[in-house]
């Protein structure tokens, strides 16, 4: 403890931060980490804390040294910061003073430029839909590029040999170093406002890529998206893709390969143009004949349907309808004359008038020989009755009862009787007579005859009759 009493918290604070200004090797250190809580404020200064698996450090980078940083620092990337160890007086801790940031184990410029192709790609600048078509043979086309580049001569030579009609129009920008966007945006501007151009080659040879940042910077893509003509970039090498090459309407692999682009080959041109000729005209002469082939049938045609010919042709068909008329209908008379006369001669024949007088005498003979046949057999069924009668007469039981015989039946029964012993005592008999009936009863003892008839007839052992008028 000190003996001079306690410090205030600004004397601590300024004894520490002197303590560390002491300290050379705080002063100019390298520091990796990964960025976390970063902050863009207003001011424009970083304020982001390096972290790694057990410590963090507050940093700060201030306005100045931040526009000069090529990328855009983010959360979650790992970076290397430069800078000095000072202590921040208003909070009482010490921090890091960055003056410099590059990206870990990738290069500032390729962090850069990746960052803003996502950023361009992202709002659609790199749209297939925006690219325009090339002209077949652009009669004025403007090259930007360097005045002293290689590029240039090699645009100059490639459109001479292919296409020596072709008008080319320079427009001169700086394509490596400061500045030399704004002047590639300038002369793309210019290019863009020159009568008569209508595709623009923007073009350079190759190199690294330092060499090739003017072509990767954003004023540059949306210079040539703004050009009012189709624009062709043929920048570096093969296996370089720049920002400039992903909003053009079309990209070459190098200068040359963008003016073979541009410019077709004009003798090749002029023997495709004599072979499409040629085909052209075979074509148009046999489509001429099957014109006129065509042309002949419908005239023929137009002829058969003309109302002349055809009034013509219907007047033949309404005569030879008319002849063929009135012989069907003199046939149909003549066939219905012979129909009719046949019919009269076939009624003639079967007239009932002339068969009526035959009729009538068939009738009177037949009348006659049935009245013959029916007076014979009515004889004959007299004669045969009155043999039947006779024989009848002669069998009938009334002639026996008219000799003095009767009949006696069982009156409950109807059943004959012609022995005394088939009836019991107490049976009530019916006598026919000859003129009449009786009715009686057996008696045990003999026959009791009925009350108001006294004759008495012959006793029979153990019989006693009863007699009375039949009514019945």
């Amino acid at each position: 403890m000190s003996d001079a009493g306690p410090y205030t918290v600004t004397e601590l604070t300024t004894l520490v931060g002197n303590a560390l200004a002491a300290q050379p090797q705080l002063e100019d250190v390298l520091v990796e980490g990964e960025i976390s809580n970063l902050t863009r404020p207003a001011s424009g200064h970083i304020y982001f804390t390096l972290k790694d698996r057990s410590s963090a450090l507050t940093c700060v980078c201030f306005r100045s040294n931040a526009l000069r940083i090529p990328f855009a620092p983010e959360n979650g990337m790992t970076v290397v910061a430069h800078g000095q160890v000072s202590v921040y007086s208003q909070q009482g801790r010490y921090q890091l003073v960055a003056d410099r940031l590059e990206p870990s184990g990738v290069g500032a410029l390729a962090l850069a430029v990746e960052q803003r192709k996502r950023a361009l790609l992202s709002e659609g600048l790199f749209d297939a839909r925006l690219k325009r078509r090339l002209p077949l043979l652009p009669r004025r086309v403007a090259v930007v590029t360097s005045r002293s580049g290689a590029a240039l001569h090699d645009v100059v030579t490639v459109t001479g040999r292919r296409a020596p009609c072709v008008d080319l129009v320079f427009s001169s920008a700086t394509v490596q170093g400061d500045g030399a966007a704004e002047t590639i945006v300038a002369a793309l501007q210019r290019a863009g406002r020159a009568r008569g151009v209508e595709v623009v080659l923007l073009v350079r040879g190759g190199g690294s890529l330092e060499d090739l940042m003017a072509f990767n910077h954003e004023a540059v893509a949306r210079a040539i998206r703004a050009c009012p003509v189709p624009v062709v970039t043929g920048v570096g090498h093969e296996t370089d893709t720049t920002i400039a090459d992903l909003a053009a309407d079309h990209r070459a692999a190098t200068p040359s390969a963008a003016a073979e682009t541009v410019v077709p080959n004009c003798e090749q041109l002029a023997t495709a143009l004599r072979a499409h000729e040629r085909r052209l005209r075979a074509a148009l002469g046999g489509e001429l004949t099957r014109k006129r082939e065509q042309g002949r049938r419908r005239s023929e045609r137009l002829d058969q349907l003309s109302p002349g010919v055809r009034v013509a042709r219907m007047r033949q068909d309404i005569l030879a309808r008319e002849a063929r008329l009135r012989g069907a209908l003199l046939g149909g008379v003549t066939r219905r004359q012979r129909d009719l006369e046949r019919a009269r001669g076939a009624l003639a024949v079967h007239s009932p008038l002339r068969a009526l007088p035959i009729h009538r005498e068939r009738l009177g003979g037949r009348a006659a020989r049935l009245s013959a046949g029916v007076n014979a057999l009515l004889t004959a069924r007299v004669r045969h009755l009155e043999g039947v009668r006779g024989r009848l007469d002669a069998l009938s039981p009334l002639r026996v009862i008219d000799r003095g015989y009767s009949i006696t039946v069982d009156a409950a029964t109807g059943r004959l009787v012609s022995n005394a012993t088939d009836v019991a005592a107490g049976a009530v008999l019916r006598t026919r007579l000859a003129r009449g009936s009786l009715v009686s009863r057996v008696l045990p003892d003999g026959v009791e005859v009925a009350p108001g008839d006294e004759r008495m007839y012959d006793d029979l052992p153990g019989q006693r009759a009863t007699s009375g008028d039949d009514h019945g």
